[in-house]
């Protein structure tokens, strides 16, 4: 059994050091200091700088039309391979979460989704070693088309419709590795 977020943190910061930063991200070393004395002078942490009041960064959408399930394929710059992933992004600090899923899904695929439509998954930590960033993923159900698919973003190279079961063998296969589409399906399927 987990623990809980009650218990207190076997780690302790004694100072953070700002290394870099851009419009979206800031780069931290953490000197951190365990229980036992253990310590690491320069533990990387980035985290985003715009998040919701409850410490929302990112949103992901699992859409569904007719049955299939629209998936993007996207270059992945710092793993050099390509990878087929559902529609993401960065919340913006005027949206709220649900604002910010519809305007990725759009953004990303001409797609929209009514808001009653679409449902909260939950929450994931994107990379809870490095990262401070929690992502909230959504499914979006009786999605429709309303603008052709026209890859706007650095990366974005089509978009394809999979059934469940074609889903399943990408899984298997390895050509779905990214942890907001692999956690988002398989909580979509297991309602």
């Amino acid at each position: 059994m987990g623990t809980s977020n009650q218990d207190p943190p076997p780690l302790k910061r004694q100072n953070r050091r700002l290394i870099a930063e851009n419009r979206m991200f800031e780069i931290y070393f953490d000197h951190v200091i365990a229980e036992d004395h253990t310590e690491v002078p320069e533990y990387l942490v980035v985290v985003p700088k715009r998040k919701t009041a409850d410490g929302i960064t990112g949103v992901a959408i699992l859409p569904v039309i007719n049955g299939k399930i629209p998936l993007l394929k996207i270059y992945r710059h710092p793993v050099d391979s390509w990878s087929w992933e559902i529609p993401r992004g960065f919340v913006e600090s005027d949206e709220d979460t649900l604002e910010s899923v519809a305007r990725e899904l759009e953004e990303e695929t001409g797609l929209q989704c009514r808001r009653e439509n679409i449902r909260s998954l939950g929450i994931i930590d994107a990379d809870a070693g490095t990262l401070c960033a929690k992502i909230q993923l959504f499914v979006g159900e009786n999605c429709e088309t309303v603008r052709p698919f026209a890859p706007e973003e650095m990366g974005h190279l089509r978009m394809k419709f999979f059934t469940e079961n074609e889903i399943y063998q990408m899984i298997e296969q390895s050509e779905i590795r990214d942890p907001s589409t692999l956690i988002a399906f398989y909580k979509y399927i297991n309602k």
